[in-house]
């Protein structure tokens, strides 16, 4: 499944869960206060008959503006947040690098970019190895960073894929900028297991088709 289809899918996935949930607190609160849906819709500004949608699940889309009113006159705020979980949009600097790391990788080595996890429930995996080395019956996953920001949320997020699809070697690629190298020299020690590595070392073990030791690099 391409990336942009697994977005869509986990996207739609998760848009169901929320209104199977926000559904059910809806109803259940509605109850508890001996109310009923036409008294609720008059309320919130809402017909009845979307009330029973609602707790029905019958309605394919909620705005955000509908579903605080509902929840307000029940006494419930509803709250609502991002956060991270999948594959960046690659931009072009992080295109160019990785072509530059994966021209180095030589029989019998092979890759592939873009290499989801494997899947974890019923829900569909977004996360995904930026490159995925294999041969010589070993794995090397591969990250890159082109710009480092939340360097804690950063290591967590690799730590994750790593417990998740534990691979022989893990490689973290970090674009050699002037902020990233500020960055490293700040909190390099927050990432453990991962020692400092020589790019031109890790190159060359690729062009002989050999997988680079677990560390990090610039590039």
């Amino acid at each position: 499944m391409a990336t942009q289809d697994r977005f869509r899918s986990r996207g739609d996935a998760r848009a169901r869960r929320i209104l199977a949930e926000f559904a059910s607190e809806i109803k259940t609160a509605r109850m508890t206060a001996g109310l009923s849906q036409d008294e609720i819709g008059r309320r919130a500004g809402l017909s009845g008959d979307k009330i029973w949608k609602i707790e029905h699940e019958k309605l394919e889309t909620l705005s955000i503006r509908d579903a605080c009113l509902t929840a307000a006159v029940l006494g419930l705020d509803l709250a609502a947040r991002l956060y991270p979980n999948g594959v960046p949009l690659r931009d072009a600097g992080q295109a160019r690098r990785l072509i530059r790391l994966v021209s180095d990788v030589c029989p019998p080595l092979r890759y592939r970019t873009d290499v989801t996890l494997p899947r974890m429930g019923d829900v569909p995996e977004l996360r995904a190895w930026d490159v995925l080395i294999t041969g010589s019956g070993e794995r090397t996953g591969v990250e890159l960073e082109s710009r480092l920001s939340d360097f804690q949320a950063t290591t967590r997020r690799h730590n994750q894929k790593r417990a998740d699809d534990p691979v022989d070697h893990f490689l973290l690629v970090v674009a050699d900028t002037r902020h990233n190298r500020l960055v490293m020299r700040e909190f390099a020690a927050l990432l453990g297991d991962l020692p400092q590595l020589r790019t031109s070392q890790v190159l060359k073990r690729l062009s002989e088709g050999r997988h680079p030791p677990t560390g990090w690099m610039y590039l």
